[in-house]
């Protein structure tokens, strides 16, 4: 091969490994994060029945408030922090919810009695739903799969929150990608004002 011909091939190369680079990089944020991903805007969400920490079982018409619902969907209230950061959070903005026509609740794959302590502790005045088997959180497509059968964590779900209207329908998802970041409540009361 001729000399000259080496450093255009090297650089035909380099160029050739660049742009495999952009195009790779443009599909990863392509592939950006959904949370619930067999549920869309204008969906009914699937029926609940559930038990909450009193042992009362709910549906979701029960649940709703006159204008609709916030449902918040955590991994535990027993060992996650930013799950129990979260709930707190939600215990101060209830009051706003309830003004528009919202009710609010949570569900986790904690149990009643875990659910209960969380409520003494956290003083709590709404709905905590304990998922058996993380029925729902199947149902929703939401279970966080990095976990086999007997681990701890087990049936917890990607967490987020749906809020519905008072039929059902999903009216908006809200969700972070890292567990660890939560959607400000700021933005879930605008979502929900946003329900006509």
């Amino acid at each position: 091969m001729k000399s000259f011909l080496k450093p255009l091939l090297s650089r035909s190369l380099l160029i050739g490994l660049f742009v495999f680079a952009l195009a790779s990089t443009a599909s990863a944020a392509d592939e950006a994060f959904i949370w619930a991903p067999s549920l869309n805007v204008g969906d009914t969400l699937p029926a609940i029945s559930a038990v909450d920490q009193d042992g009362n079982e709910h549906s979701l018409a029960q649940l709703s408030g006159e204008n609709g619902l916030i449902l918040v969907m955590s991994r535990s209230f027993d060992w996650c922090p930013f799950c129990i950061r979260q709930l707190q959070q939600l215990v101060e903005a209830e009051a706003q919810f309830n003004a528009i026509g919202f009710n609010v609740t949570t569900m986790t794959y904690d149990s009643v009695a875990t659910l209960k302590e969380a409520e003494e502790e956290y003083e709590t005045t709404f709905p905590m739903l304990y998922d058996e088997d993380s029925a729902h959180i199947k149902a929703m497509g939401i279970l966080n799969m990095q976990y086999e059968p007997g681990n701890r964590a087990y049936g917890i779900p990607y967490p987020g929150i749906f809020v519905l209207d008072n039929k059902g329908v999903i009216r908006a998802k809200l969700a972070e990608e890292d567990y660890r970041i939560r959607p400000d409540f700021s933005l879930v009361l605008e979502a929900a004002q946003a329900v006509e």
